[in-house]
């Protein structure tokens, strides 16, 4: 009887321990489950055990990867003005941090616009989104607007 309770506490202590690995180290941690991905590939494993692990080392390998799909395509559908920071700072950061009319450095209150309008058809994608430095967003505002 007491066997099964430190069982139970052991796989609580490893899975409280690999949640903290993840959540302090986010890149190590997906070396680390690389690396056990092709280990695993080498163990004499039966494959029910190796489709119980498969999906939860698959799902870390393409996080990153859907992650950016995510940030690229989002924003189809939606008629607001505002744009998240994330993707504030994904279009900052393909523009190598560099005002989209002056081509001066950003400074840290960035604006981002959008090269079609929402009013006129535009949409929030990061390709129809431009980081301005405020004077040139201002500028390009006031002449919009005359």
């Amino acid at each position: 009887m007491h066997k099964k309770y430190i069982q139970m506490a052991a796989y609580g202590f490893i899975g409280i321990t690999i949640y903290i690995l993840f959540k302090r180290n986010p890149q190590q941690s997906r070396e680390l489950v690389s690396q056990a991905s092709t280990f695993l590939k080498y163990l004499p494993i039966d494959k029910t055990a190796i489709n119980l692990v498969s999906p939860i080392l698959s799902s870390c390998d393409n996080n990153d990867i859907s992650r950016t799909t995510k940030i690229i395509s989002s924003g189809k559908s939606t008629c607001k003005r505002s744009v998240s920071e994330t993707k504030k700072k994904w279009v900052a950061s393909e523009q190598n941090w560099k005002c989209g009319e002056c081509r001066e450095q950003l400074p840290a209150w960035f604006e981002v616009d959008h090269i079609v309008r929402l009013a006129d058809g535009g949409s929030n994608e990061v390709d129809n989104l431009v980081a301005y430095c405020r004077t040139c967003h201002g500028k390009k505002t006031m002449m919009e607007n005359l």
